[in-house]
């Protein structure tokens, strides 16, 4: 079976996407911005691939097709526009496929619903669908080094931490518990509360879920600090797709502390699309205003 996703360009699978990742393209120049289209459409694919919880065996059927499209890159026989795209344009400005290969990795991961048990165990699973992309990403954006790979792989943990936050009651309805179980059981809540169906108190402010989501936010915000203070003054301006992003999944987050403990609302946190627009432009001025080389 060969999926949607392999009879599509990069950009036709990016424009029916609404995704965060998207905000960074309008940074690049026209080739740097294909090549970047092309890592996304692969990671969409893939992603896309993982997320039927109603027939595992179709996923894993699909999963497999884009390994062995992955293979066919890096043998330079690729079949795909996607895969194509990778070999001529990702490649050559210095990505490793086996970032992409460490995304498959982890996506693959969502297939069979798991558990994890504390926040070590999640971060191995964020770093692969998280901070590998980004790490594919650095020599599109024109980063590279030790420095640079230190702050994208602080920012993915920090960016996949918020869309767990962000997705407690999606991912819940389809059966999917990202939370640690160490800290499901550090403030009582019940794994299955996180659909929005447990009772009515345990969504009140100042009660259970509102706690858990407070402790993980506090860890997702240290961790967007981090990412901060890890980005190499040197490389601001080649990494500017990475800062603006970071900047939008900040106020996501802040979306996300807003609503609190009330899963039992089915309202998603979002950032609208205007205000990503402002927050995306607002990081390029400041990032302009300022003389090379400094913070």
């Amino acid at each position: 079976m060969i999926p949607e996703a392999a009879t599509l360009t990069p950009e036709e699978i990016a424009r029916r996407s609404r995704s965060n990742f998207l905000a960074s393209f309008v940074f690049l120049k026209k080739e740097r911005r294909r090549a970047l289209s092309a890592i996304y459409a692969f990671c969409r694919a893939v992603d896309d691939a993982a997320d039927d919880p109603e027939d595992p065996a179709e996923s894993r059927e699909q999963l497999a097709f884009w390994s062995a499209e992955l293979d066919a890159v890096v043998n330079g026989s690729p079949r795909t526009a996607t895969g194509q795209a990778l070999r001529g344009l990702a490649l050559p400005l210095g990505t490793d496929p086996q970032h992409l290969r460490e995304v498959l990795e982890g996506v693959s991961m969502d297939v069979e619903p798991r558990r994890y048990a504390d926040l070590e165990e999640l971060d191995a699973y964020c770093y692969k669908v998280a901070s590998a992309v980004g790490l594919a990403c650095l020599p599109v954006f024109g980063a590279r080094g030790v420095a640079a790979e230190a702050y994208a792989k602080m920012l993915g943990l920090a960016l996949q931490l918020t869309n767990v936050l962000r997705d407690l009651r999606v991912d819940a309805e389809e059966g999917r518990v990202y939370v640690p179980a160490d800290r499901l059981a550090a403030h009582g809540v019940d794994a299955a509360w996180l659909d929005g169906s447990g009772p009515a108190e345990v969504y009140r402010a100042g009660g259970p879920v509102a706690a858990l989501v407070t402790d993980l936010a506090a860890v997702a915000l240290e961790r967007f600090e981090r990412a901060a203070i890890l980005l190499p003054v040197d490389q601001r301006r080649a990494l500017l797709p990475a800062e603006a992003m970071g900047v939008i999944y900040r106020e996501l987050l802040d979306a996300v502390i807003a609503r609190g403990g009330h899963l039992d609302d089915p309202v998603r946190p979002r950032v609208p699309r205007r205000r990503k627009m402002f927050l995306m432009l607002r990081t390029w001025w400041r990032r302009h205003q300022r003389p090379h080389g400094r913070s």
